[in-house]
C-alpha cells in the first residue's frame, strides 16, 4: 500500500467521523454510467458535459469516503462495500463518456479514484477484482499520456508523458492531470510496464514545477475560484499522498509558504466573493474554510492558524484536511499576529489587495489587478481594474456570469474589459481577450499604516489601440478610494470609464452615482473628467444561459472623440462627503482630501500621500 494513511495517529472523534462518512455510501448506489453528449447545439452539450463531471466527481467522492473506512477500521461490511463499489466504477466503458477525449477531468477522476481503491483495498481484492480495475485505469492513462493526436483542439489532446506541458506549461487541465497522474502512477508501479514507465518519467515533471500560475509568490494568476479547486482538491491531496509514497513533501516548497498571502488577503474572512477571473463572483465559503483549515494543518503558523478559525463550514472529510497533521483547533488562539500589514502586492501575478482592517470581518476591501498573465485561460481582460467590498457586500463588482467556459455570454461579455470597472472606448472596445500578450504590470505599490497606493500600467493589453492606459489607486484608510487615469492613443477615441454594480445606482448629476446594496453606500464623483456623462444598464451584451440575478453597469462616455484623456474619481464608502480641492503646481494637480494631500503627476502615477 504505497499510498497507506497511518490510523494510529487519528483521534478516536476523527476515526468515528471516517466511519459514518463511509457508512453514508453503503445505501447508495453506484450512479448509472454517463452517456456520451449527443450532437446538437453548444450549450445543450455543455450542460452534458457538466453533468458527466458531476457524476464522475460524485463517485469519486464516495467511493473514496468509503474505501478510506474500509481501509482504516477493517470493517467486513465497509469492505465488501467498497470492494463492489470499485468492481461498479470500473465497468464503465475506458472509451465512453468518461474517457479522456471525451472528458478528460472526468477521466482523470475515474482513474484516480480506482487506482486510489486498488491501493488501499489491495489485501482485499481478488485476483479478477485487481485485473478488472487495472483494465479500467490503463485506458484512460494511456490516454492521459498520449502524444498530441492529429485532428483533436489542443486542450483535449493527451500530455505526451509530460511534454506537452514543457510546451504549453498553462495548460490548466494538463496541470491538473499531470499532478493526479503521479499518484496514480505512484500507486500502480510494479503492476504495469506503463505505470513503470509513468513514474519514472511523469513524477520528477511534477514535482519540478506542481504549480504554474505563479512566478513564486504564491500566486494563482487563473483567479482564486480555479485555485481554491485545483489546489485545495488536488495538489493538496497529491502532497500528503506523494509525502507518504516517495518521501517528497512539497509542503516544505517557497510556493506553499507563499500561498498563505494569496488566500489570506484576497479570500478574506467575510469577503462576499472571490476574485478575478472566471467563477470569481461566486461565493464558497465552505470550500474557502476546507481549504483554510487544510493548509493550516500541513503548515501551521500564527497568520495561517487565524485564517483558519475565522473561515467556517468546511467538509472535514475532504482528502487534504483528513490527511493533514490533527489540530484541536478549540485550543488555539484566535489572534491576528501583531504587525501583519493589511495590504500585500503579488508581484507574480500582478494583484494588489489593500484592506481597512484586515482582522475586522467589515473590512473595506480594495483590490486592483494588472498581470502579465492577460487574459488567456480563465483570466479576463482587466487589467487595471478594481473591485470593492464593504461590510460584506459588494460595492464595485466584476460582472457577469461564469455560465460555463467559452458560452456566449463568457465571450461576448465576462472575458470582455467592458464587464470590469476598467477603461474602454468608442463603445466599449477594450483589450485582448484570449492571450497572454494582453498584459498589465504593476509598476508601484506603496502600503502605509494609514494609506496604499498601487500604479498599473495597462498599455500592451489594448493591443497598440492605446499608446497610454496608467491607473493609479489609492486608498486612503479607512473608506476613501481614489481612481486617477491618464490615457491616449494616436486615434482619437470616446474614452469610457466603467463602473459595475448588483443592484441599480442612483445618478445624482452627469459626474456623480451612488451605489447601495443592502444599506451599503458609495458616492461616486469624477473630480476630474473630460465633457461627457454617466448612463447606465441592466442589459448585458450577451446575456448569461440560466437564470441569474440582475446586474447594473454605469459608463462614463465623453461626448467627443480626443486623443488624450484625465479621469480623477473619488469613491467615497459611506458617502460621507469628504471635503475636496484640486490646484495645479509645477510638479503636478495636488488633491487635498480629508486631511490628506495626493500629489498626481502626469504620467499618471501619484506621490506618497502625506
Amino acid at each position: 500500500r504505497t499510498m497507506n494513511v497511518d490510523a494510529r495517529r487519528w483521534s478516536p472523534q476523527l476515526i468515528e467521523l471516517v466511519r459514518k462518512g463511509g457508512e453514508a455510501v453503503l445505501d447508495q448506489a453506484v450512479a448509472a454510467e454517463p452517456r456520451l453528449p449527443e450532437p446538437g447545439k453548444e450549450e445543450i452539450d455543455a450542460s452534458q458535459t457538466a453533468e458527466i463531471q458531476s457524476i464522475a466527481f460524485k463517485e469519486e467522492d464516495r467511493l473514496l469516503r468509503l474505501a478510506l473506512a474500509a481501509m482504516m477500521l477493517g470493517d467486513r461490511s465497509l469492505v465488501s462495500a467498497a470492494v463492489q463499489r470499485a468492481s461498479d466504477l470500473a465497468g464503465w466503458a475506458p472509451r465512453g463518456a468518461t474517457g479522456f477525449f471525451n472528458h478528460d477531468f472526468a477521466a482523470t477522476s475515474v482513474a484516480w479514484t480506482l487506482a486510489l481503491a486498488y491501493d488501499w483495498l489491495y489485501a482485499d481484492l481478488t485476483v479478477g477484482d485487481r485485473r478488472k480495475l487495472l483494465e479500467a485505469i490503463r485506458p484512460r492513462v494511456e490516454d492521459m499520456l498520449s502524444p498530441p493526436v492529429s485532428g483533436m483542439p489542443t486542450g483535449w489532446a493527451g500530455l505526451d508523458w509530460g511534454r506537452k506541458l514543457d510546451r504549453w506549461p498553462y495548460d490548466s487541465h494538463g496541470a491538473v492531470t499531470l499532478a493526479r497522474l503521479a499518484v496514480i502512477c505512484s500507486a500502480l508501479a510494479g503492476e504495469d510496464a506503463l505505470f513503470d514507465r509513468c513514474k519514472e518519467e511523469v513524477v520528477p515533471r511534477y514535482l519540478t514545477r506542481p504549480i504554474p500560475w505563479d512566478g513564486g509568490e504564491g500566486g494563482y494568476a487563473n483567479g482564486t475560484h480555479y485555485a481554491q479547486w485545483d489546489v485545495a482538491y488536488t495538489h493538496f491531496v497529491v502532497w500528503h499522498l506523494l509525502k507518504n509514497a516517495l518521501g517528497v513533501d512539497l509542503w516544505q516548497s517557497d510556493w506553499a509558504k507563499a500561498y498563505l498571502n494569496f488566500i489570506v488577503y484576497f479570500l478574506p474572512p467575510g469577503t462576499p466573493t472571490g476574485m478575478f477571473g472566471d467563477g470569481a463572483e461566486q461565493r464558497h465559503a465552505g470550500t474557502w474554510a476546507t481549504q483554510a483549515k487544510a493548509y493550516a494543518a500541513a503548515r501551521p503558523s500564527a497568520l495561517a492558524d487565524w485564517y483558519a478559525l475565522n473561515q467556517h463550514g468546511e467538509d472535514s472529510l475532504q482528502l487534504a484536511l483528513l490527511f493533514a497533521p490533527q489540530r484541536d483547533w478549540k485550543a488555539i488562539p484566535n489572534t491576528l499576529p501583531p504587525g501583519t500589514p493589511s495590504a500585500v502586492h503579488l508581484s507574480d501575478v500582478g494583484w494588489v489587495a489593500m484592506h481597512s482592517d484586515l482582522a475586522d470581518r467589515g473590512r473595506t476591501s480594495v483590490y486592483f489587478k494588472s498581470s502579465s498573465y492577460g487574459s488567456y485561460n480563465h483570466s479576463h481582460a482587466d487589467q487595471n481594474s478594481f473591485v470593492i467590498h464593504a461590510r460584506g457586500r459588494v460595492l464595485a463588482a466584476d460582472s457577469g456570469y461564469y455560465d460555463y467556459y467559452g458560452s456566449p455570454h463568457w465571450k461576448g461579455w465576462y472575458k470582455q474589459t467592458r464587464a470590469h470597472n476598467a477603461i474602454t472606448f468608442d463603445g466599449g472596445q477594450g483589450q485582448q481577450p484570449y492571450t497572454m500578450d494582453a498584459k498589465g504590470r504593476i509598476t508601484r505599490f506603496v502600503h502605509h499604516a494609514d494609506y496604499d497606493i498601487a500604479t498599473g500600467d495597462a498599455t500592451a493589453s489594448y493591443g497598440g489601440a492605446l499608446s497610454q492606459a496608467v491607473r493609479s489607486i489609492v486608498f486612503l484608510r479607512p473608506a476613501t478610494v481614489l481612481v486617477y487615469d491618464r490615457l491616449a492613443a494616436k486615434t482619437p477615441r470616446t474614452w469610457e470609464w466603467n463602473l459595475h454594480a448588483l443592484s441599480r445606482m442612483k445618478n445624482k448629476d452627469a459626474r456623480e452615482l451612488e451605489v447601495e446594496q443592502d444599506g451599503v453606500r458609495m458616492c461616486v464623483s469624477l473630480l476630474e473628467a473630460p465633457d461627457g456623462a454617466f448612463t447606465q444598464t441592466d442589459r448585458f451584451s450577451v446575456q448569461p444561459r440560466g437564470n441569474f440575478p440582475r446586474q447594473w453597469h454605469a459608463r462614463y462616455a465623453t461626448q467627443k472623440k480626443i486623443t488624450e484623456a484625465s479621469f480623477l474619481a473619488l469613491l467615497d464608502i459611506g458617502c460621507r462627503r469628504p471635503e475636496t480641492r484640486l490646484s495645479d503646481g509645477a510638479d503636478g494637480a495636488t488633491l487635498h482630501v480629508g486631511g490628506f494631500q495626493v500629489l498626481l503627476r502626469a504620467d499618471g502615477t501619484v506621490q506618497e500621500a502625506h
